[in-house]
């Protein structure tokens, strides 16, 4: 499983002001290092970069900006962009699919039953997951 950093594209150090200003320089010194392990993401955009920001006095967002749309334009060229988009609209809709068949079994009495009669089976063993899930579809698609 990838953590956080590892899907991030540009990280930010907040509170790089006062009394935090060098615990916020070591933050992002350590967080530079750690970002040169990972493999490249997006073809062109190396390292994420890591910006000293400070929400309380505004300094560093206008580099956040131009980092952001310098990101922009690169993954909008070499068609990452577009690419994402639509890896995103397939997801999207087999979760709508699936939304649609759990919202439809919990509605319909016999197959919220069903349902609980195989969550039954499958707690004692009686029943594969596979054997389940294909029983509670085809009640599904014949009501």
């Amino acid at each position: 499983k990838k953590g956080i950093v590892e899907l991030a594209d540009l990280l930010l150090v907040n509170k790089a002001d006062g009394e935090l200003l060098t615990t916020a320089r070591k933050t992002a010194s350590d967080y530079r290092g750690a970002m040169t392990l990972l493999r490249q993401r997006v073809e062109g955009w190396e390292t994420p970069p890591v910006l000293l920001v400070s929400a309380r006095t505004g300094e560093g967002m206008d580099r956040v900006w131009e980092e952001i749309c310098r990101f922009r334009r690169l993954i909008t060229s070499n068609g990452e962009l577009e690419a994402k988009r639509q890896r995103q609209a397939r997801y999207w809709m087999w979760e709508r699919v699936r939304d649609i068949i759990v919202a439809r079994t919990k509605s319909d009495p016999v197959l919220r039953d069903q349902a609980a009669n195989m969550e039954e089976a499958l707690d004692c063993g009686w029943m594969s997951p596979r054997v389940a899930a294909s029983e509670l579809l085809q009640n599904l698609t014949s009501n």
